[in-house]
């Protein structure tokens, strides 16, 4: 995504807990917790679209997956509404549907079959 989107925005501000360096002019990069409301909070002043990558992308501990996954998600939607962000688009995982086979296309009305503590 840092890719297209440096092609397609004037600004392109990225986050990470862990250090990142610009690769183009209109990058801005920025080391910032997700589990840091505070942090998040200064990083997203001024932003008018957020796309939200961030997260443990596997099984891990619960209390791991609360802080990062869902205590981080709170804190960039928050961070985003108290900035008047106009957009958050927030990525998912197909996880939660990790036991139905993998042709298997699923209708919302099915239940979930998540196939661990993260999905």
């Amino acid at each position: 995504m840092r890719k297209a989107l440096r092609g397609e925005a004037a600004r392109v501000l990225l986050l990470d807990r862990a250090p990142l360096r610009p690769e183009a002019d209109n990058e801005n990069v920025h080391t910032v917790d997700l589990r840091d409301p505070a942090a998040v909070e200064a990083a997203l002043a001024g932003v008018d679209q957020v796309l939200h990558l961030g997260g443990m992308p596997d099984e891990a501990p619960l209390a791991d997956l609360l802080d990062a996954n869902v205590l981080g998600t709170y804190h960039v939607l928050e961070a985003a509404r108290r900035a008047g962000t106009a957009r958050v688009v927030l990525a998912s995982s197909n996880r939660v549907t990790g036991f139905y086979p993998v042709g298997h296309l699923t209708r919302p009305q099915e239940p979930v079959r998540p196939d661990g503590l993260y999905g």
